[in-house]
């Protein structure tokens, strides 16, 4: 039986530190049929140069591009756009990855009861990349097991910070995967994906720096593709662990250290929400403990702005300036289930 095709997206960017145990796992795969592609967005190709430098090997495997700098989401839809596989593994350069994560999420999706679903992620662990605390850096740790979203849309990583004892082996329903490592079926993304006024597709939305793995999780939701997580693979991320915390201590700490948090941060989370909220949420018949939830949330927002963050009212102006874009994209999405079916995943 012919295996399917996997197209393995990467943007390396400038992460020259994770690049010489990262790249040569994620090429370490015992699945057969799969195509590289990486494209560097760094200003100077230095990315490139580190790899053609040091991994010089990786040239045999790897379809390699240079270009602008178009982000996560720019970058990703254009190697998207030339991708020759029927699936299309998200990835990133500060990962580890176990030979058989390719072929444990095609197997899992390839099973006649998961052709419903069209994306997939699996059991991300956090990589203590010094070694310090976990021999070989591969800690107890949970990193994500994909987005999930509460009644007030509030999103967040399933299980991040916590110690896994495997609380979330029978996790198989979620929101949607983390931006930081995402399989999708090329099918779904086709079904979502936006025609934008140059005449391209856009899959992630390229308005978006943050939240935009938020927005095509929602998107997919809304057009009657699942999300399917996979926790029996691991894969080992080195990103900070945050606690789980209340929404009201949630609250403080952000008061107590925004002003740790680049303007730049601020402002493009506070424009991805936005945005993810005015294509998928106003508008829509949901309930009315959803809608309470929501707008009470949004209204502590909004004052929690005007008191501490005004620099954010100006982002408001930039969203209204693409007004129309936003619209006309909200309009393409198809809508094939009831705000119901994606309600049963809130908490």
């Amino acid at each position: 039986m012919k295996q399917p095709k996997v197209t393995v997206g990467l943007i390396p960017y400038l992460g020259q530190k994770y690049l010489l145990k990262s790249i040569p796992s994620l090429l370490n795969q015992d699945y057969p049929n799969i195509e590289f592609h990486f494209r560097d967005q760094s200003p100077n190709a230095e990315a490139y140069q580190f790899i053609k430098t040091h991994l010089p090997e990786v040239f045999e495997k790897v379809k390699f591009e240079h270009g602008e700098n178009l982000m996560h989401s720019g970058g990703h839809n254009t190697l998207i756009r030339a991708m020759q596989g029927e699936y299309y593994l998200c990835a990133s350069y500060d990962m580890l990855y176990p030979s058989n994560l390719i072929s444990t999420l095609v197997e899992c999706m390839e099973r006649p009861e998961n052709k419903k679903y069209g994306s997939a992620t699996c059991k991300l662990m956090h990589w203590d990349f010094d070694g310090k605390k976990s021999p070989g850096g591969q800690s107890n740790i949970l990193d994500s097991l994909g987005i999930s979203l509460t009644h007030s849309h509030q999103f967040f990583e399933i299980g991040q910070g916590e110690v896994d004892h495997g609380q979330y082996n029978d996790l198989k329903d979620i929101f949607g995967p983390s931006g930081a490592l995402s399989f999708f079926r090329r099918e779904a993304l086709e079904d979502v994906a936006y025609i934008n006024k140059s005449g391209q597709k856009e899959y992630y939305d390229q308005l978006l720096h943050y939240k935009n793995d938020v927005d095509l999780a929602y998107r997919l939701q809304w057009a009657g593709w699942p999300s399917l997580a996979v926790p029996t693979v691991k894969v080992y991320h080195d990103r900070q662990v945050a606690n789980k915390e209340s929404h009201f201590s949630r609250l403080i700490n952000i008061i107590k250290n925004r002003k740790n948090i680049s303007n730049w941060a601020k402002e493009s989370s506070f424009i991805g929400h936005e945005v993810v909220m005015k294509k998928n949420y106003r508008g829509q018949p949901f309930s009315f403990f959803t809608r309470l939830k929501t707008d009470w949330l949004y209204f502590l927002r909004q004052l929690f702005i005007h008191v501490f963050e005004r620099h954010l009212l100006k982002q408001q102006k930039i969203i209204k300036s693409h007004s129309p874009e936003i619209l006309d994209k909200a309009r393409q999405m198809p809508r094939k289930v009831p705000p119901a079916t994606i309600e049963k995943l809130m908490h």
